[in-house]
């Protein structure tokens, strides 16, 4: 599976909050449960998993108004793109933010760090 596939998938199982997607991904390793993750890195995941939320809601709507196949996938090619970008630009890059998400969906501690940050924001 290519990195930006891999990151579409994990990106929107996250998103939906989906552990049994993440699990399904071919070919990667879950995240073990006790991984350090600073709070700088977790503030980086937060400002790159909120401008995902923000583009996966915009494309959404976006691939609900087509009917052609070839568009819709030069949309979700433009998602990916997208949300690739985000977590460059949060200062990321896909594996960390993968390894992040993937940390969360494991670590109730991390789950609660990660509310804290939300709320805070």
């Amino acid at each position: 599976m290519n990195i930006t596939k891999t990151l579409a998938v994990l990106l929107l199982a996250f998103a939906f909050g989906s552990t049994a997607a993440l699990a399904q991904v071919d070919g990667m390793q879950q995240a073990p449960a006790d991984i350090e993750v600073s709070d700088q890195q977790l503030e980086k995941f937060v400002e790159a998993q909120v401008a995902i939320i923000e583009i996966q809601q915009d494309y959404t709507g976006r691939l609900q108004e087509v009917d052609d196949p070839e568009r819709a996938h030069e949309l979700q090619v433009q998602a990916n793109d997208e949300m690739t970008e985000a977590v460059t630009e949060a200062g990321l890059d896909v594996e960390s933010f993968n390894s992040i998400a993937m940390a969360i969906q494991n670590s109730p501690e991390l789950q609660q760090r990660l509310t804290v940050l939300l709320e805070d924001r």
